[in-house]
């Protein structure tokens, strides 16, 4: 251990200049670690994309400072999710009806009047209902056996314009001149799950799920001469159907 300058009661010139160097090596880990991080999505042609980290920031954080932050829990490159524009914007709504049909209310999440903790879980809520997957038709025609149905698949399907609807379709009349996309089974699980919290709650028998979301407008906007298409907000309302309590 250091003893202390007995004249002047501070630690040996050594001992400061050591941890000076202790203390800018970290500080240089931590700013490594941040400039080795992806950064964008910045504009371009074609619409955005992310650009490579600086080539000496890459390499040097692939020797040391990765290792050493992790050891530390300090990994975070300061790169949130509200640094991503390109993540689409999501609500929805659900209609609440009696067994007849008749509509009761209307409650709408994320729900503006909750406090932020509640709006946040409300927002995780509805970003689950918009995990869609793409669908690919069978390769041949299905043939269902003797007294069976044939095997069916639920797709989203144009309604109008900017608005889809869920169908239950058998798999060989899956479009296949165009993108077919499906509610995930997480998705579909939400939406059931809190379709039947809420009628339990209002007294409903039936729930009609609503999704809205909002595609980012795309940074190509900012090459096209003029005014922007019409369809450039990205709007689309997708809507589960009613599910019974």
């Amino acid at each position: 251990m250091a003893k202390m300058n007995s004249t002047t009661g501070k630690p040996p010139s050594w001992v400061v200049g050591l941890g000076s160097v202790a203390i800018a090596g970290h500080l240089l880990a931590v700013v490594i670690v941040v400039l080795a991080a992806p950064s964008g999505p910045w504009p371009a042609d074609g619409g955005s994309t992310l650009s490579t980290p600086p080539q000496f920031a890459y390499s040097l954080n692939n020797l040391a400072p990765a290792e050493y932050l992790h050891s530390l829990g300090m990994m975070n490159h300061f790169h949130f999710n509200s640094n991503r524009p390109a993540v689409p914007g999501v609500s929805f709504e659900v209609r609440l009806k009696d067994a007849s049909g008749k509509h009761l209310t209307t409650v709408k999440f994320p729900d503006g009047e909750s406090n932020f903790s509640v709006r946040h879980r409300q927002s995780l809520l509805a970003r689950g209902l918009a995990d869609d997957q793409p669908v690919q038709p069978p390769q041949g025609e299905v043939i269902a056996a003797a007294n069976r149905s044939a095997p069916t698949a639920q797709i989203w399907e144009t309604e109008a314009a900017q608005e889809l609807v869920l169908t239950t379709v058998p798999e060989h009349l899956i479009p296949r001149d165009r993108p077919v996309f499906r509610p995930s089974e997480q998705s579909l699980l939400l939406a059931h799950s809190y379709a039947r919290y809420l009628c339990r709650t209002h007294g409903a028998a039936k729930a009609e799920v609503i999704r809205h979301t909002q595609e980012p407008i795309p940074p190509a906007v900012m090459f096209i001469t003029g005014p922007p298409p019409a369809d450039a907000a990205g709007k689309l309302v997708s809507n589960f159907g009613e599910l019974a309590e």
